[in-house]
């Protein structure tokens, strides 16, 4: 039997051509999966359309979609599926994304399978960097289901710590000591807003491109007390260090 699959993509105000590629990434898979649009708080209605499952928050978290992945990753997880992935509205799969996820993950078994990554700017221009092996971004993720139960991990990251979300959940998948493997090369575009890539892509970065404010995080890692550190490692399930 066909493993059953599920792609969980929050959104929040990303424009319909964006979600219209991202949607058509996945509908072009080689081995079939079900797409679960999570809408942080601005639905659009053209989705109860489309050939996707459309779920509806009614307010909008502003926390880099992390509530909304989880509230799509505890759905997928309590209906049975085999395997969930994860792909931010802006971004696209290969045809034989799923396939190659599910290839390692037979050849190996585990809890989680990352995928690989190439980068390009929103025009399309390619970024000459290499993937980070050191990071797990949340488009690389392919969970199995011993990884699920940390997919709730997700909705616990506190406000000041959403930005890196990503990191805390690498954190916690490697803090419980999940079995972790990689696919051999790259089957995920990551659309890039990065403030670096445009860089390195010889653009220069527009007004609105992304960078990480580590100082504000670690001022506000700082100001807390041990009590509330403790508190914030037993939400993540790790230790919330930077550096």
């Amino acid at each position: 039997m066909r493993p059953r699959v599920a792609i969980i993509t929050p959104y929040w105000d990303e424009p319909r051509t964006v979600l219209e590629a991202c949607i058509a990434s996945v509908a072009a898979q080689t081995v079939p999966a079900d797409h679960l649009l999570i809408a942080d708080g601005a639905p659009q209605k053209w989705l109860d359309r489309a050939a996707v499952r459309h779920v509806r928050l009614n307010r909008n978290h502003a926390d880099f979609g992390n509530v909304a992945r989880a509230t799509g990753g505890l759905l997928a997880a309590g209906e049975g599926y085999d395997a969930i992935a994860f792909l931010d509205a802006d971004n696209r799969i290969d045809a034989d994304h799923v396939a190659l996820c599910l290839a390692a993950a037979q050849a190996q078994p585990c809890d989680a399978v990352i995928a690989r990554r190439r980068f390009e700017l929103p025009d399309g221009t390619p970024v000459p960097v290499a993937e980070n092996p050191a990071l797990f971004d949340t488009n690389c993720l392919f969970l199995l289901p011993g990884a699920f139960p940390l997919i709730a991990r997700w909705a616990l990251i506190p406000q000041p710590l959403a930005a890196i979300g990503d990191r805390l959940f690498q954190a916690a998948l490697i803090a419980a000591r999940s079995t972790i493997i990689r696919t051999d090369r790259a089957s995920v575009t990551y659309v890039s807003r990065w403030a670096l890539h445009y860089t390195l892509a010889g653009r220069v970065p527009p007004a609105d491109a992304r960078t990480l404010d580590f100082a504000a995080i670690a001022d506000w890692l700082g100001s807390l007390t041990p009590a509330q550190r403790q508190q914030v490692d037993h939400l993540v399930g790790a230790q919330v260090r930077l550096g």
